[in-house]
């Protein structure tokens, strides 16, 4: 299947971008300019050796990223042991407007003390692979994390993400009932086992003669989940674009909570130019492509879609120091916090057509060329989900970030509800709304729906101190 991706220019397509043969023998030329017709010189020796560098499967991150970790072990007991003696605990995520739900690969578990409680709504844990019978492969200390208790203490819901990734091997499992039964019952009973609050299923590489089954599948885990607890949440990381018509994105979002829509990886590792991770606007197939094409095929279903968006970016090795220029090797996936670290020796663009941060450099081998989102970009997206009147956004992944003020400060900028803690509505949280609510308490004036600041249930002491803690940070 050959798939091909256009950049627009002031309305005209004027790049051709990505061909390659989906599944992967043949990638051969991702972008060359029509107004540069030097370029073209690179024609001949693009087909022969750029061909020859990417003649290879195109695999999910998701997947990409749990392979580069596979030898990596946490210390679980140790983490758990320092986080049991973190005793702060915040319950204000009700200040949020809409879900912020962040994943949280086992490989980053020693960060999760790090997270702001306040700004996020629900934590994947990922992950709990499966094999093809239904079966858990590895469950990445699952029964054991404190994590769970951890973040609930918080406000915030926590899920296991499932994951299963390959044709064949989602063609076993979805095709067979019994199979399909055997990984309702051991998911299910993992959710029992922690207390926890619900399922993420990450499948990816999809057959398209799956696409019926899928929906059994979701079906089935999601009457079972009912089953073993009270009001879970079933949620689905699902892709930014099907190129075959293997989703069923209407029943799926019929079915689930939410789907995770992953709005990233556009360019990935194998791409023959370097480009935005996360692109809005200026090409062909980007956000704003992708949630169209949700809106459409799901009968604009907005409030089951999350868009999720990248803490992560490539870097390739180059041609030249020009945007977009051709790439000559693989490209490196590089966390957020590793990229701000090449922007503060290099300095960084920012690719106003695609809202998307880049920088170029030299090595002592070639020219190096890394794209990635910061919190400048990312607050476009956000305003971006929240024009589509989307449920919510995403983060792949928890942890990449190390904790930066500035983005989980561009997610309060777009997400935190403007009437926490304003009692009287005046649109500013101050002493009055202080005096408003003592008055509340001892009642002398009339309780209204803003007072239980910390959502406990209770309007007493704690709500003030929760109010002065608003006022003083």
């Amino acid at each position: 299947m050959i798939i091909c991706i256009g950049k627009l220019k002031n309305g005209f397509l004027t790049d051709l971008l990505h061909v390659y043969t989906f599944g992967g023998l043949l990638m051969v030329i991702q972008f060359f300019s029509f107004k540069n017709m030097k370029f073209l010189n690179y024609i001949f020796y693009s087909l022969i050796y750029f061909s020859s560098i990417f003649a290879q499967t195109w695999h999910p991150l998701h997947y990409q990223q749990l392979e580069d970790h596979i030898h990596h072990n946490p210390n679980f007991e140790m983490i758990d042991s320092l986080a049991r003696n973190n005793v702060t605990v915040n319950n204000r995520n009700s200040s949020l407007s809409h879900e912020v739900i962040g994943y949280l690969p086992y490989w980053e578990y020693e960060k999760y003390t790090d997270i702001d409680y306040e700004l996020i709504t629900q934590i994947n844990y990922f992950s709990i692979e499966l094999d093809q019978y239904g079966n858990i492969e590895n469950d990445h200390n699952w029964p054991n994390l404190y994590l769970v208790e951890y973040a609930q203490s918080r406000g915030v819901k926590v899920k296991l993400c499932a994951t299963l990734f390959g044709y064949d091997n989602l063609t076993t499992l979805l095709s067979s009932q019994q199979n399909r039964q055997n990984a309702w019952i051991n998911l299910a009973n993992l959710v029992v086992m922690q207390n926890a609050d619900g399922i993420d299923i990450n499948f990816e590489l999809l057959p398209q003669d799956q696409k019926e089954n899928l929906v059994i599948f979701m079906e089935g885990l999601s009457a079972t989940l009912n089953m073993v607890i009270d009001n879970p949440i079933l949620t689905m990381a699902t892709p930014a674009i099907d190129w075959n018509d293997a989703w069923d994105y209407n029943q799926l979002a019929s079915i689930v909570d939410g789907l995770f829509i992953m709005g990233y990886n556009y360019f990935y590792s194998g791409s023959t130019s370097a480009g935005p991770v996360s692109p809005l606007g200026g090409y062909l197939y980007d956000i704003d492509f992708t949630i169209n094409d949700y809106l459409s095929k799901t009968n604009n279903q907005n409030d089951k879609l999350i868009l999720g968006l990248p803490y992560y970016g490539y870097n390739w090795p180059v041609l030249n120091e020009q945007i977009n220029s051709f790439t000559i090797d693989l490209g490196q996936p590089v966390t957020y916090e590793q990229s701000l670290d090449l922007s503060y020796t290099y300095g960084q663009n920012y690719d106003y057509e695609s809202n998307a941060q880049w920088l170029s450099y030299q090595n002592s081998s070639s020219w190096m060329q890394c794209w990635y989102d910061d919190s400048l970009s990312l607050s476009h997206k956000y305003q971006f989900a929240l024009d589509n009147e989307l449920a919510g956004i995403g983060i792949w992944a928890l942890g990449y970030d190390n904790n930066d003020p500035k983005m989980w400060g561009a997610i309060s900028d777009k997400f935190r509800n403007p009437f926490f803690g304003d009692i009287n509505f005046d649109g500013i949280v101050n002493i009055i709304d202080i005096v408003i609510l003592m008055n509340m308490i001892l009642g002398i004036e009339e309780i209204n729906s803003n007072a239980d600041i910390n959502n406990d249930g209770f309007i007493n002491v704690l709500d003030i101190m929760e109010i002065v803690f608003l006022i003083t940070n």
